[in-house]
Protein backbone atom coordinates (compact mmCIF):
# COMPACT_ATOMS: atom_id res chain seq x y z
CA UNK A 1 0.00 0.00 0.00
CA UNK A 2 1.34 3.40 -0.95
CA UNK A 3 0.49 5.68 1.94
CA UNK A 4 -1.47 8.83 1.17
CA UNK A 5 0.42 11.38 3.21
CA UNK A 6 -1.34 14.40 1.73
CA UNK A 7 -3.75 14.05 4.64
CA UNK A 8 -2.47 13.97 8.22
CA UNK A 9 -2.46 10.41 9.52
CA UNK A 10 -4.95 9.77 12.31
CA UNK A 11 -5.36 6.31 13.83
CA UNK A 12 -7.29 5.03 16.79
CA UNK A 13 -7.34 2.22 19.32
CA UNK A 14 -10.91 1.51 20.39
CA UNK A 15 -11.20 -1.09 23.19
CA UNK A 16 -14.46 -2.01 24.88
CA UNK A 17 -14.33 -1.63 28.70
CA UNK A 18 -15.98 -5.01 29.24
CA UNK A 19 -12.80 -6.55 30.64
CA UNK A 20 -9.14 -5.84 31.22
CA UNK A 21 -6.85 -5.07 28.32
CA UNK A 22 -5.39 -8.30 26.91
CA UNK A 23 -2.13 -8.94 25.11
CA UNK A 24 -3.73 -9.02 21.67
CA UNK A 25 -5.26 -5.61 22.34
CA UNK A 26 -1.86 -4.22 23.28
CA UNK A 27 -0.51 -5.46 19.95
CA UNK A 28 -3.29 -3.68 18.05
CA UNK A 29 -2.66 -0.48 20.02
CA UNK A 30 1.07 -0.78 19.33
CA UNK A 31 0.63 -1.15 15.56
CA UNK A 32 -1.57 1.93 15.50
CA UNK A 33 0.83 3.88 17.71
CA UNK A 34 4.01 3.17 15.75
CA UNK A 35 2.16 3.81 12.48
CA UNK A 36 1.22 7.26 13.82
CA UNK A 37 4.79 7.87 15.00
CA UNK A 38 6.21 6.87 11.61
CA UNK A 39 4.09 9.39 9.75
CA UNK A 40 4.07 12.09 12.43
CA UNK A 41 0.36 11.51 12.89
CA UNK A 42 -2.08 11.32 15.80
CA UNK A 43 -2.86 8.28 17.95
CA UNK A 44 -6.34 8.47 19.45
CA UNK A 45 -7.84 6.43 22.28
CA UNK A 46 -11.56 5.82 22.02
CA UNK A 47 -13.49 3.82 24.60
CA UNK A 48 -16.25 1.88 22.84
CA UNK A 49 -18.70 1.67 25.71
CA UNK A 50 -22.05 1.41 23.90
CA UNK A 51 -22.69 -1.85 25.78
CA UNK A 52 -24.01 -0.17 28.93
CA UNK A 53 -24.62 -3.43 30.79
CA UNK A 54 -21.12 -4.91 30.45
CA UNK A 55 -19.04 -1.72 30.31
CA UNK A 56 -17.44 -0.77 33.64
CA UNK A 57 -15.41 2.24 34.74
CA UNK A 58 -12.90 -0.02 36.49
CA UNK A 59 -12.08 -1.69 33.16
CA UNK A 60 -11.75 1.68 31.42
CA UNK A 61 -9.32 2.84 34.11
CA UNK A 62 -7.39 -0.42 33.87
CA UNK A 63 -7.06 -0.10 30.08
CA UNK A 64 -5.71 3.43 30.37
CA UNK A 65 -3.29 2.46 33.14
CA UNK A 66 -1.95 -0.47 31.12
CA UNK A 67 -1.41 1.68 28.02
CA UNK A 68 0.42 4.21 30.18
CA UNK A 69 2.56 1.41 31.64
CA UNK A 70 3.63 0.60 28.08
CA UNK A 71 4.06 4.33 27.39
CA UNK A 72 1.61 4.20 24.50
CA UNK A 73 0.44 7.80 24.68
CA UNK A 74 -2.69 9.18 23.07
CA UNK A 75 -3.20 12.75 21.92
CA UNK A 76 -7.02 12.68 21.91
CA UNK A 77 -9.58 10.77 23.95
CA UNK A 78 -13.25 9.92 23.31
CA UNK A 79 -16.03 7.83 24.85
CA UNK A 80 -18.83 6.53 22.69
CA UNK A 81 -21.30 6.95 25.54
CA UNK A 82 -20.73 10.72 25.25
CA UNK A 83 -21.36 10.82 21.49
CA UNK A 84 -24.99 9.71 21.25
CA UNK A 85 -26.18 12.95 19.65
CA UNK A 86 -23.69 12.48 16.81
CA UNK A 87 -25.02 8.99 16.10
CA UNK A 88 -28.59 10.27 16.24
CA UNK A 89 -27.78 12.96 13.68
CA UNK A 90 -26.35 10.50 11.17
CA UNK A 91 -29.18 8.04 11.77
CA UNK A 92 -31.62 10.88 11.11
CA UNK A 93 -29.84 11.57 7.81
CA UNK A 94 -30.35 7.95 6.79
CA UNK A 95 -34.02 8.13 7.77
CA UNK A 96 -34.52 11.22 5.62
CA UNK A 97 -33.00 9.35 2.68
CA UNK A 98 -35.32 6.40 3.28
CA UNK A 99 -32.40 4.03 3.80
CA UNK A 100 -33.41 2.58 7.17
CA UNK A 101 -36.53 1.02 8.62
CA UNK A 102 -37.92 -0.12 11.97
CA UNK A 103 -37.70 -3.82 12.74
CA UNK A 104 -40.05 -5.43 15.26
CA UNK A 105 -38.56 -8.90 15.14
CA UNK A 106 -37.75 -10.11 18.65
CA UNK A 107 -34.42 -11.57 19.70
CA UNK A 108 -36.04 -15.01 20.00
CA UNK A 109 -37.41 -14.79 16.46
CA UNK A 110 -33.98 -13.86 15.11
CA UNK A 111 -32.34 -16.74 16.98
CA UNK A 112 -34.87 -19.20 15.53
CA UNK A 113 -34.16 -17.91 12.01
CA UNK A 114 -30.42 -18.34 12.62
CA UNK A 115 -30.96 -21.91 13.87
CA UNK A 116 -32.93 -22.76 10.72
CA UNK A 117 -30.13 -21.32 8.58
CA UNK A 118 -27.51 -23.38 10.43
CA UNK A 119 -29.55 -26.57 10.02
CA UNK A 120 -29.95 -25.79 6.32
CA UNK A 121 -26.19 -25.22 6.07
CA UNK A 122 -26.55 -21.74 4.63
CA UNK A 123 -25.49 -18.33 5.94
CA UNK A 124 -28.07 -16.40 7.94
CA UNK A 125 -29.48 -13.39 6.09
CA UNK A 126 -32.28 -11.33 7.61
CA UNK A 127 -35.35 -11.82 5.44
CA UNK A 128 -36.42 -8.18 5.54
CA UNK A 129 -40.00 -8.98 6.47
CA UNK A 130 -40.41 -5.75 8.47
CA UNK A 131 -39.92 -3.67 5.30
CA UNK A 132 -43.41 -4.73 4.17
CA UNK A 133 -45.35 -3.99 7.37
CA UNK A 134 -48.43 -1.81 7.04
CA UNK A 135 -48.85 1.34 9.12
CA UNK A 136 -51.44 -0.44 11.22
CA UNK A 137 -49.14 -3.40 11.89
CA UNK A 138 -46.32 -1.06 12.83
CA UNK A 139 -48.49 0.83 15.28
CA UNK A 140 -49.68 -2.37 16.92
CA UNK A 141 -46.18 -3.82 17.21
CA UNK A 142 -44.78 -0.51 18.45
CA UNK A 143 -47.31 -0.45 21.29
CA UNK A 144 -46.43 -4.05 22.21
CA UNK A 145 -42.71 -3.18 22.32
CA UNK A 146 -43.36 -0.09 24.41
CA UNK A 147 -45.26 -2.11 27.01
CA UNK A 148 -42.19 -4.36 27.34
CA UNK A 149 -39.84 -1.39 27.66
CA UNK A 150 -38.31 -2.10 24.26
CA UNK A 151 -37.82 -0.16 21.05
CA UNK A 152 -38.01 -1.35 17.46
CA UNK A 153 -34.49 -1.92 16.17
CA UNK A 154 -33.33 0.15 13.21
CA UNK A 155 -31.94 -1.68 10.19
CA UNK A 156 -30.10 -0.44 7.12
CA UNK A 157 -32.05 -1.18 3.97
CA UNK A 158 -29.18 -2.62 1.96
CA UNK A 159 -31.25 -3.11 -1.21
CA UNK A 160 -32.24 0.54 -1.15
CA UNK A 161 -28.62 1.63 -0.67
CA UNK A 162 -27.66 -0.49 -3.68
CA UNK A 163 -30.41 1.08 -5.78
CA UNK A 164 -29.10 4.59 -5.26
CA UNK A 165 -25.55 3.32 -5.84
CA UNK A 166 -25.82 0.84 -8.73
CA UNK A 167 -22.02 0.65 -9.00
CA UNK A 168 -22.11 -1.35 -5.74
CA UNK A 169 -22.53 -4.72 -7.44
CA UNK A 170 -19.82 -5.77 -5.05
CA UNK A 171 -18.20 -4.10 -2.06
CA UNK A 172 -14.50 -3.85 -2.71
CA UNK A 173 -11.59 -2.34 -0.86
CA UNK A 174 -7.82 -2.64 -0.79
CA UNK A 175 -6.79 -3.92 2.60
CA UNK A 176 -3.31 -2.69 3.53
CA UNK A 177 -2.40 -6.18 4.78
CA UNK A 178 -4.55 -8.62 2.79
CA UNK A 179 -4.70 -6.77 -0.51
CA UNK A 180 -7.85 -6.54 -2.64
CA UNK A 181 -11.00 -7.91 -0.96
CA UNK A 182 -14.47 -8.20 -2.45
CA UNK A 183 -17.89 -9.01 -0.90
CA UNK A 184 -21.30 -9.65 -2.37
CA UNK A 185 -23.63 -7.11 -0.69
CA UNK A 186 -26.66 -9.29 -1.33
CA UNK A 187 -25.52 -11.89 1.20
CA UNK A 188 -24.95 -9.30 3.94
CA UNK A 189 -28.64 -8.69 4.62
CA UNK A 190 -30.24 -5.72 6.36
CA UNK A 191 -28.17 -5.33 9.51
CA UNK A 192 -29.01 -3.51 12.72
CA UNK A 193 -27.82 0.05 13.39
CA UNK A 194 -29.73 0.55 16.63
CA UNK A 195 -30.89 -2.28 18.89
CA UNK A 196 -34.20 -2.95 20.60
CA UNK A 197 -32.70 -1.81 23.92
CA UNK A 198 -32.02 1.60 22.29
CA UNK A 199 -28.27 1.03 21.94
CA UNK A 200 -26.26 1.90 18.86
CA UNK A 201 -24.74 -1.19 17.29
CA UNK A 202 -20.98 -1.60 16.97
CA UNK A 203 -20.80 -1.31 13.18
CA UNK A 204 -22.75 1.94 13.11
CA UNK A 205 -21.20 3.73 16.12
CA UNK A 206 -17.67 2.66 15.23
CA UNK A 207 -17.61 3.81 11.61
CA UNK A 208 -19.51 7.02 12.39
CA UNK A 209 -16.85 7.81 14.99
CA UNK A 210 -14.07 6.96 12.56
CA UNK A 211 -15.51 9.39 10.03
CA UNK A 212 -16.45 12.09 12.54
CA UNK A 213 -13.06 12.28 14.27
CA UNK A 214 -11.17 12.05 10.98
CA UNK A 215 -9.58 8.61 11.21
CA UNK A 216 -7.51 8.01 8.08
CA UNK A 217 -6.40 4.41 8.75
CA UNK A 218 -8.29 1.74 10.68
CA UNK A 219 -5.73 -0.83 11.89
CA UNK A 220 -7.42 -3.69 13.73
CA UNK A 221 -7.62 -7.48 14.06
CA UNK A 222 -8.54 -9.61 11.07
CA UNK A 223 -11.66 -10.79 12.92
CA UNK A 224 -13.15 -7.44 11.87
CA UNK A 225 -12.84 -8.11 8.14
CA UNK A 226 -16.47 -9.26 8.03
CA UNK A 227 -17.54 -5.95 9.61
CA UNK A 228 -15.79 -3.84 6.98
CA UNK A 229 -18.31 -4.26 4.09
CA UNK A 230 -21.13 -3.27 6.44
CA UNK A 231 -19.26 -0.19 7.55
CA UNK A 232 -18.45 0.75 3.95
CA UNK A 233 -22.17 0.42 3.13
CA UNK A 234 -23.04 2.79 5.99
CA UNK A 235 -20.55 5.40 4.79
CA UNK A 236 -21.70 4.99 1.20
CA UNK A 237 -25.31 5.54 2.27
CA UNK A 238 -24.16 8.78 3.92
CA UNK A 239 -22.02 9.79 0.89
CA UNK A 240 -18.85 9.57 2.99
CA UNK A 241 -15.45 8.27 1.95
CA UNK A 242 -14.16 5.26 3.94
CA UNK A 243 -10.73 5.23 5.62
CA UNK A 244 -7.92 2.86 4.68
CA UNK A 245 -8.45 -0.52 6.37
CA UNK A 246 -5.62 -2.75 7.58
CA UNK A 247 -6.52 -6.04 9.25
CA UNK A 248 -3.63 -7.57 11.16
CA UNK A 249 -3.33 -11.20 12.22
CA UNK A 250 -4.70 -12.29 15.57
CA UNK A 251 -2.60 -13.70 18.38
CA UNK A 252 -2.94 -17.41 19.05
CA UNK A 253 -1.66 -19.43 21.99
CA UNK A 254 0.28 -22.68 21.74
CA UNK A 255 -3.06 -24.52 21.93
CA UNK A 256 -4.10 -22.94 18.64
CA UNK A 257 -6.86 -20.89 20.23
CA UNK A 258 -7.20 -17.11 19.96
CA UNK A 259 -5.84 -15.36 23.03
CA UNK A 260 -8.71 -13.46 24.65
CA UNK A 261 -9.60 -11.49 27.78
CA UNK A 262 -10.63 -14.71 29.52
CA UNK A 263 -7.16 -16.27 29.37
CA UNK A 264 -4.92 -15.67 32.39
CA UNK A 265 -1.84 -15.52 30.15
CA UNK A 266 -3.54 -12.83 28.06
CA UNK A 267 -3.95 -10.47 31.00
CA UNK A 268 -1.39 -7.67 31.19
CA UNK A 269 -1.24 -8.21 34.95
CA UNK A 270 0.38 -11.58 34.28
CA UNK A 271 3.27 -10.01 32.35
CA UNK A 272 3.80 -7.37 35.01
CA UNK A 273 3.87 -9.97 37.77
CA UNK A 274 6.22 -12.22 35.78
CA UNK A 275 8.62 -9.31 35.44
CA UNK A 276 8.61 -8.66 31.71
CA UNK A 277 9.85 -5.22 30.70
CA UNK A 278 7.17 -3.18 28.89
CA UNK A 279 9.57 -2.37 26.03
CA UNK A 280 10.43 -6.06 25.67
CA UNK A 281 6.75 -7.06 25.50
CA UNK A 282 6.13 -4.42 22.83
CA UNK A 283 9.25 -5.52 20.94
CA UNK A 284 8.04 -9.13 20.94
CA UNK A 285 4.47 -8.22 19.94
CA UNK A 286 5.78 -6.13 17.07
CA UNK A 287 7.91 -8.86 15.51
CA UNK A 288 5.29 -11.58 16.05
CA UNK A 289 3.24 -11.73 12.87
CA UNK A 290 5.14 -8.83 11.34
CA UNK A 291 8.37 -8.34 9.45
CA UNK A 292 10.73 -5.48 10.23
CA UNK A 293 13.29 -5.14 7.51
CA UNK A 294 15.33 -2.61 5.60
CA UNK A 295 17.59 -2.68 2.60
CA UNK A 296 21.34 -2.49 2.90
CA UNK A 297 24.10 -2.54 0.32
CA UNK A 298 26.86 -5.06 0.87
CA UNK A 299 29.57 -5.85 -1.66
CA UNK A 300 27.68 -3.73 -4.18
CA UNK A 301 24.49 -5.76 -3.80
CA UNK A 302 21.18 -4.84 -2.23
CA UNK A 303 20.32 -7.16 0.68
CA UNK A 304 17.35 -7.37 3.00
CA UNK A 305 18.23 -6.91 6.65
CA UNK A 306 15.66 -8.18 9.15
CA UNK A 307 15.67 -6.68 12.62
CA UNK A 308 14.41 -8.36 15.78
CA UNK A 309 15.57 -6.27 18.76
CA UNK A 310 14.65 -2.59 19.05
CA UNK A 311 16.13 -0.22 21.60
CA UNK A 312 12.94 1.85 21.81
CA UNK A 313 9.55 2.42 20.23
CA UNK A 314 10.81 5.22 17.97
CA UNK A 315 13.31 2.87 16.36
CA UNK A 316 10.50 0.37 15.93
CA UNK A 317 8.38 2.96 14.12
CA UNK A 318 11.23 3.76 11.73
CA UNK A 319 11.32 0.14 10.52
CA UNK A 320 7.56 -0.43 10.58
CA UNK A 321 5.61 -1.03 7.36
CA UNK A 322 1.97 -2.01 7.76
CA UNK A 323 1.99 -3.89 4.43
CA UNK A 324 4.59 -6.28 5.92
CA UNK A 325 2.23 -7.34 8.71
CA UNK A 326 1.42 -10.94 7.95
CA UNK A 327 -2.14 -11.92 7.17
CA UNK A 328 -1.66 -15.33 8.76
CA UNK A 329 -1.97 -16.31 12.41
CA UNK A 330 0.66 -15.07 14.85
CA UNK A 331 1.60 -17.68 17.47
CA UNK A 332 2.48 -16.31 20.89
CA UNK A 333 5.58 -17.99 22.31
CA UNK A 334 6.56 -17.02 25.85
CA UNK A 335 10.01 -18.58 25.48
CA UNK A 336 10.72 -16.13 22.65
CA UNK A 337 9.43 -13.30 24.84
CA UNK A 338 11.84 -14.35 27.61
CA UNK A 339 14.69 -14.28 25.09
CA UNK A 340 13.83 -10.74 23.97
CA UNK A 341 13.33 -9.63 27.58
CA UNK A 342 16.80 -10.95 28.43
CA UNK A 343 18.30 -8.97 25.53
CA UNK A 344 16.67 -5.77 26.80
CA UNK A 345 17.90 -6.37 30.35
CA UNK A 346 21.45 -6.96 29.08
CA UNK A 347 21.57 -3.67 27.19
CA UNK A 348 20.30 -1.55 30.09
CA UNK A 349 22.63 0.37 32.34
CA UNK A 350 22.25 -0.15 36.09
CA UNK A 351 20.83 3.38 36.37
CA UNK A 352 18.21 2.65 33.68
CA UNK A 353 17.36 -0.60 35.42
CA UNK A 354 16.79 1.22 38.73
CA UNK A 355 14.42 3.60 36.94
CA UNK A 356 12.45 0.67 35.50
CA UNK A 357 12.30 -1.14 38.85
CA UNK A 358 11.02 1.99 40.56
CA UNK A 359 8.53 3.20 37.95
CA UNK A 360 7.24 -0.05 36.44
CA UNK A 361 7.60 -2.67 39.20
CA UNK A 362 7.28 -0.72 42.48
CA UNK A 363 10.75 -1.85 43.46
CA UNK A 364 11.64 1.34 45.32
CA UNK A 365 11.54 -0.27 48.76
CA UNK A 366 13.92 -3.12 47.96
CA UNK A 367 16.31 -0.73 46.19
CA UNK A 368 16.45 1.56 49.21
CA UNK A 369 17.10 -1.44 51.43
CA UNK A 370 19.92 -2.59 49.14
CA UNK A 371 21.46 0.86 49.09
CA UNK A 372 21.26 1.11 52.88
CA UNK A 373 23.10 -2.18 53.38
CA UNK A 374 25.70 -1.91 50.60
CA UNK A 375 25.94 1.75 49.65
CA UNK A 376 25.19 3.30 46.28
CA UNK A 377 28.29 2.14 44.38
CA UNK A 378 28.10 -1.54 45.39
CA UNK A 379 24.33 -1.54 44.89
CA UNK A 380 24.80 -0.45 41.28
CA UNK A 381 27.40 -3.19 40.77
CA UNK A 382 25.03 -5.82 42.21
CA UNK A 383 22.18 -4.70 39.95
CA UNK A 384 24.45 -4.56 36.91
CA UNK A 385 25.58 -8.11 37.69
CA UNK A 386 22.10 -9.55 38.24
CA UNK A 387 20.46 -8.00 35.19
CA UNK A 388 22.95 -9.90 33.05
CA UNK A 389 22.29 -13.20 34.81
CA UNK A 390 18.50 -13.48 34.63
CA UNK A 391 15.76 -13.18 32.04
CA UNK A 392 13.02 -11.38 33.98
CA UNK A 393 12.66 -8.71 36.63
CA UNK A 394 10.81 -11.21 38.81
CA UNK A 395 13.85 -13.50 38.85
CA UNK A 396 16.14 -10.59 39.69
CA UNK A 397 13.96 -9.36 42.55
CA UNK A 398 13.84 -12.90 43.94
CA UNK A 399 17.65 -13.15 43.77
CA UNK A 400 18.08 -9.75 45.41
CA UNK A 401 16.53 -11.11 48.59
CA UNK A 402 19.59 -13.23 49.36
CA UNK A 403 21.75 -10.10 49.58
CA UNK A 404 20.03 -9.00 52.77
CA UNK A 405 21.22 -9.98 56.21
CA UNK A 406 17.75 -11.15 57.24
CA UNK A 407 17.52 -13.63 54.34
CA UNK A 408 16.36 -17.00 55.70
CA UNK A 409 17.89 -20.22 54.45
CA UNK A 410 15.97 -23.40 55.10
CA UNK A 411 18.15 -26.49 54.82
CA UNK A 412 15.82 -28.77 56.75
CA UNK A 413 16.00 -32.24 55.23
CA UNK A 414 18.83 -31.22 52.87
CA UNK A 415 21.94 -33.44 53.06
CA UNK A 416 25.43 -31.94 52.87
CA UNK A 417 28.91 -32.76 54.19
CA UNK A 418 29.19 -31.12 57.62
CA UNK A 419 32.96 -31.68 57.72
CA UNK A 420 33.32 -29.91 54.40
CA UNK A 421 31.18 -27.10 55.73
CA UNK A 422 33.48 -26.69 58.75
CA UNK A 423 36.58 -26.76 56.56
CA UNK A 424 35.17 -24.04 54.29
CA UNK A 425 34.22 -21.95 57.31
CA UNK A 426 37.69 -22.25 58.90
CA UNK A 427 39.48 -21.27 55.71
CA UNK A 428 37.18 -18.32 55.06
CA UNK A 429 37.58 -17.12 58.65
CA UNK A 430 41.32 -16.90 58.14
CA UNK A 431 41.16 -14.43 55.22
CA UNK A 432 40.20 -10.78 54.94
CA UNK A 433 40.47 -10.83 51.14
CA UNK A 434 37.03 -11.68 49.71
CA UNK A 435 37.93 -11.01 46.09
CA UNK A 436 36.97 -13.59 43.47
CA UNK A 437 40.55 -14.84 43.04
CA UNK A 438 41.02 -15.17 46.78
CA UNK A 439 37.83 -17.19 47.21
CA UNK A 440 38.79 -19.38 44.25
CA UNK A 441 42.15 -20.16 45.90
CA UNK A 442 40.44 -20.93 49.24
CA UNK A 443 38.12 -23.40 47.50
CA UNK A 444 41.08 -25.13 45.85
CA UNK A 445 42.87 -25.28 49.21
CA UNK A 446 39.75 -26.68 50.93
CA UNK A 447 39.43 -29.30 48.20
CA UNK A 448 42.96 -30.55 48.84
CA UNK A 449 42.63 -30.58 52.63
CA UNK A 450 39.17 -32.16 52.81
CA UNK A 451 39.69 -34.64 49.96
CA UNK A 452 36.58 -33.29 48.19
CA UNK A 453 36.42 -32.25 44.55
CA UNK A 454 36.47 -28.57 43.67
CA UNK A 455 32.98 -29.01 42.24
CA UNK A 456 31.71 -30.42 45.57
CA UNK A 457 33.23 -27.43 47.38
CA UNK A 458 31.52 -24.97 45.07
CA UNK A 459 28.16 -26.74 45.32
CA UNK A 460 28.29 -26.97 49.13
CA UNK A 461 29.32 -23.36 49.49
CA UNK A 462 26.48 -22.22 47.22
CA UNK A 463 23.94 -24.35 49.10
CA UNK A 464 24.98 -23.01 52.50
CA UNK A 465 25.10 -19.36 51.44
CA UNK A 466 22.08 -19.15 49.13
CA UNK A 467 19.96 -22.21 49.98
CA UNK A 468 19.99 -23.07 46.25
CA UNK A 469 21.72 -25.66 44.09
CA UNK A 470 22.24 -23.35 41.13
CA UNK A 471 22.43 -19.69 40.25
CA UNK A 472 24.88 -17.04 39.09
CA UNK A 473 28.60 -17.05 39.89
CA UNK A 474 29.05 -17.93 43.57
CA UNK A 475 32.40 -16.13 43.53
CA UNK A 476 30.73 -12.85 42.60
CA UNK A 477 27.95 -13.42 45.12
CA UNK A 478 30.48 -13.95 47.93
CA UNK A 479 32.41 -10.85 46.87
CA UNK A 480 29.25 -8.73 47.09
CA UNK A 481 27.89 -10.34 50.28
CA UNK A 482 31.13 -9.78 52.14
CA UNK A 483 32.74 -11.69 54.98
CA UNK A 484 30.19 -10.82 57.66
CA UNK A 485 27.13 -12.33 55.95
CA UNK A 486 29.03 -15.29 54.45
CA UNK A 487 30.53 -16.34 57.83
CA UNK A 488 27.17 -15.88 59.54
CA UNK A 489 25.41 -18.22 57.11
CA UNK A 490 28.16 -20.84 57.30
CA UNK A 491 28.04 -20.71 61.09
CA UNK A 492 24.37 -21.68 61.40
Amino acid sequence: MKEDLTKAVRVRFAPSPTGNLHIGGVRTALFNYIFALKYNGKFILRIDDTDKVRSKKEYEDSIQNDLQWFEINWSEFYRQSERTLIYEKHLSDLKEKGLVYECFCTEDEILKSKEIAIKSKRPYIYNGRCTNLSAEEKEKLSLSFKQKGLYPSIRLNVAQVLRINPRFNSIEFNDAVHGHLSFNPKIIGDFILKTEDNRFAYNFASIIDDYDIGITHVIRGEDHISNTPKQILILNALDKKPPVFAHISLLYGKDGKIMSKRDASSNIKYYKEEGYLPEAVLNYLAVTGNTFSSYEYKDGKEQIFEKEIFSNILEMSDFFEIKKAKGSSAIFNEDKLRHINEKHLNTMSAVQFIKVLTEKFQGGYILEKLKKEYGEVISLEILDFLKNEFKTVKEILRELELFFEDYKINLEGVKYDSLLKQSLLNNLLNTEDFSENSIKNIIKKTSLISNNSVKECYETLRLLITGKLDGPSILKLIKFLGKGIVIKRLSV
